[in-house]
């Protein structure tokens, strides 16, 4: 899997997914504003190309693609991420918007402790499966007038998370499907 990685001068190491379409230079704008000391390693999806690059299988009819979703997360977790020097790192930060966001969901499936925190940007309700307890703190956002993150699945979404892990917030901020000021202003007072 493709990735970019920038040094950074703390203990932290954020690492970030983009959304469908996007490139592992998406989030760098608002990595460099949420944590501007931290390293920063992030991914190219593998599905798709262009404006449909994601990390795993399009949906079909609002339903997730079960068998692909967890293939795509299994090889992550096998083949990619043992070669990341985390144990470098005090803490570990995941962060993701919208496909990149519903991955991480997958990673915290199959590995609920594999991150300190996880950021997750306007993800989708995809009717995950969580075991056992973890102390990574979960932030998740949406937008009031989100189409593809509804507000309400997302809210179902932290009060099943909630479940799991020990800190769950959520942000519900003015706009539709894209990151606002008000978000990122709201992540920082969490973070």
């Amino acid at each position: 899997m493709e990735s970019f990685f920038q040094q950074g001068k703390n203990k932290q190491l954020v690492v970030a997914f983009h959304g469908t379409g996007g490139n592992e230079y998406q989030l760098l704008t608002t990595l460099a504003t949420l944590y501007p000391e931290a390293s920063v390693l992030t991914y190219l999806g593998t599905v798709g190309v262009g404006s449909e690059r994601r990390f795993f299988a399009p949906l079909r009819n609002g339903q997730l693609k079960r068998a692909d979703f967890e293939a795509q997360v299994t090889a992550f977790l096998m083949e990619t991420w043992p070669a990341v020097a985390h144990e470098e790192y005090q803490e570990i930060i995941l962060i993701g918007y919208s496909n990149g966001a519903n991955f991480a969901l997958g990673l915290l499936e199959k590995n609920p402790k594999l991150a300190t925190t996880a950021i997750l940007l306007h993800p989708s309700n995809l009717d995950y499966h969580f075991a056992g307890k973890s102390e990574t703190k979960v932030i998740l956002t949406t937008g009031a007038q989100d189409s593809q993150s509804l507000p309400g699945d997302i809210v179902q979404l932290k009060n099943q998370l909630s479940g799991h892990f020990t800190d769950v917030y959520l942000v519900i901020a003015d706009g539709g499907h894209q990151l606002t000021e008000q978000e990122l202003t709201e992540i920082q007072e969490l973070i």
